[in-house]
């Protein structure tokens, strides 16, 4: 009798996992620690933190393919939907921001 998938692949889940959480957490630090450009130019704190999302984004993608090894239902495929939710509600709610201020 099979509980799920092998200890190989629950390693990988937790480890992702953990990769995601330390991403997602961090762009908020980073955002908060970056100093504004000297010159004047204020992308650098966004640029900073989209490119810690876009990496909580990539651990968030292989998290919910590798969560898909379990059985339909059970918490841990349903927990490892939440970090693509997040992000697809962020990049949502960015790209409304930036539609809603006239930039796009």
């Amino acid at each position: 009798m099979s509980d799920g998938p092998s200890d190989s692949r629950r390693l990988l889940l937790i480890a992702l996992g953990a990769v995601w959480v330390m991403a997602f957490v961090y762009a908020f630090v980073a955002y908060a620690s970056t100093p504004n450009n000297p010159t004047g130019d204020q992308m650098s704190r966004p640029a900073v933190y989209l490119g810690w999302q876009g990496i909580a984004g990539m651990a968030a993608v292989a998290l919910y393919g590798v969560g898909s090894a379990w059985e339909k239902g059970s918490a841990v495929r349903r927990l490892s939907r939440v970090p693509i939710a997040l992000a697809f509600l962020q990049a949502t709610a960015i790209l409304a921001i930036l539609v809603l201020a006239g930039a796009a």
